[in-house]
């Protein structure tokens, strides 16, 4: 119970901190973006360096600074592009990327550490979907904090109800080469309270979806966040590490806590697209 505790208030803590300047306009909240990517970065070249300590010898400087440099270049032109194609191919990419990383991960064939030193993976999977969360806020034209306030607390609840429910009711365990503590009964808790929260949203929050939309929002999130949080696990099972970080009591690093919204964003910004294109 001290764990759940200590891993609420620092929750608490870190939903303030993102959710302060979403509210207060959309230059702070890019700049937190920004920041928040230097520190995965971070996080993540380190991952990499426990598995293959040649990395940092071999590459250190210049993968920092092509890593931390590509989160505003990317913002800047994705946001910023006055052709929707670039933001398509852009997207695409991106969202190819995860899924090959999701799809090698449940085929027991996940990707080799090695791939990163082309910084592909940490391009597009990491950069390039955090740039895509945070561009969410514009996803519909003008800046709309409650877009982004809307999957994060989708994404929090399922997290939040999974852990709860597999504390108390876990058994079976969801894929145990992976993370053993995960169960399928908590990933059906944080599906079901995500799918209760996308019907409180329906009739609540003034975005112009439909029930059945975000019913479909809740669930593809809900179940890519779980994924996301599987694929980062591999990451860190074969760096050998438990957490990514020490910034976060009760939850690692900064990678730890936002491993299923980055997984799951660029998913759910193209169910957004469509969903507005079949309006």
């Amino acid at each position: 119970m001290k764990e759940f505790y200590t891993r609420s208030l620092t929750a608490l803590a870190y939903a303030i901190v993102l959710l302060f300047p979403l509210f207060f306009n959309q230059y702070m909240f890019y700049l937190v973006g920004f920041i928040c990517s230097l520190i995965l970065v971070f996080e993540f070249i380190k991952l990499v360096s426990d598995y293959n300590h040649k990395f940092f010898s071999v590459d250190s400087g210049k993968s920092y600074l092509i890593l931390y440099l590509t989160f505003p270049l990317y913002l800047s032109l994705f946001i910023l592009s006055k052709y929707p194609e670039f933001q398509l191919v852009f997207l695409l990419i991106i969202v190819i990327t995860n899924v090959l990383l999701g799809f090698s991960l449940l085929k027991k064939k996940f990707f080799s550490f090695s791939i990163l030193k082309n910084r592909f993976v940490g391009h597009f999977y990491l950069v390039g979907s955090l740039v895509i969360f945070f561009s969410m806020s514009n996803i519909l034209g003008t800046y709309d904090p409650m877009i982004i306030l809307s999957f994060l607390s989708l994404i929090w609840i399922s997290d939040s109800a999974a852990y709860v429910f597999g504390v108390s009711f876990g058994k079976r365990p969801l894929l145990k080469s992976v993370s053993p503590k995960k169960s399928i009964e908590g990933f059906i808790g944080g599906v079901i309270f995500s799918i209760l929260l996308s019907v409180i949203f329906s009739f609540y929050i003034n975005i112009n979806f439909s029930l059945t939309q975000w019913l479909i929002i809740a669930v593809v999130t809900s179940v890519l966040g779980t994924l996301g949080d599987l694929v980062q696990s591999q990451f860190k099972r074969e760096a050998g590490v438990k957490d990514s970080g020490k910034w976060l009591p009760g939850h690692g690093g900064l990678y730890d806590r936002m491993d299923s919204i980055i997984f799951a964003s660029p998913f759910i910004y193209l169910l957004i697209k469509i969903f507005e294109y079949v309006s």
